[in-house]
């Protein structure tokens, strides 16, 4: 008898992984040649992706699914890089801090058509809207703990941990999304050093150096 082959858990895991890949390219190319999120088709999302229409749809219930999926890829992956500062909050050096903000802006900067997309689907897609709040809440809850931890060790400044990471969470966001966004890449690293200064001095009391 022949065999039949079957595709594996994995290899459809593998699949789906490339086909999101190819999705948020192609929202990032569109997005970057000025086309409009909202105005966007299905159709020319999936043909710019390289897949047809009805595969888009066995996948996603409609564009806001897309967004959702995303959205949670893209701040796992600035959530990723975050943890090089929280997991060493409570022995960090100013050059930790640094670098876990250079990653972040840097995946601004890589995905601000994403976080523009999210943006303007969360005005009129309450799921969407509920993802971002949830996501940034669960970010602003890592920067507590981190803070929390720092406190405990005797060396960050007795701040309010849950009110200064909702702050700092916020102040983060708006930098990257506001003046990242649609800006020269030249001047990302002093928006790093900002924060680097702003952050540090707040939590840690030293005064910033050049």
């Amino acid at each position: 008898m022949p065999s039949v082959t079957r595709a594996t858990p994995h290899g459809r895991s593998n699949r789906r992984e490339a086909m999101e890949r190819r999705l948020l390219e192609a929202v990032e190319a569109l997005l970057g040649a000025g086309v409009s999120f909202t105005e966007l088709s299905v159709e020319r999302l999936a043909s710019t992706a390289g897949i047809s229409r009805s595969t888009f749809y066995v996948h996603f219930q409609d564009k806001g699914q897309l967004v959702l999926r995303l959205v949670r890829t893209v701040l796992a992956e600035l959530s990723e890089v975050s943890s090089r500062w929280w997991s060493v909050s409570d022995r960090a050096v100013r050059s930790d801090l640094l670098e876990a903000l250079t990653a972040i802006v840097s995946g601004y900067r890589r995905h601000a058509a994403i976080f523009t997309a999210a943006v303007e689907t969360a005005t009129y897609d309450t799921e969407v809207a509920d993802e971002l709040r949830t996501q940034m809440q669960t970010v602003a809850d890592a920067t507590r703990s981190a803070i929390e931890r720092g406190q405990a060790a005797g060396v960050m400044r007795a701040v309010d941990p849950a009110v200064t990471a909702a702050v700092l969470t916020g102040m983060v966001e708006r930098a990257g999304y506001q003046l990242v966004r649609g800006s020269d890449p030249a001047g990302d690293h002093a928006i790093v050093l900002v924060l680097t200064d702003i952050i540090w001095t707040t939590l840690y009391g030293a005064e910033p150096t050049v």
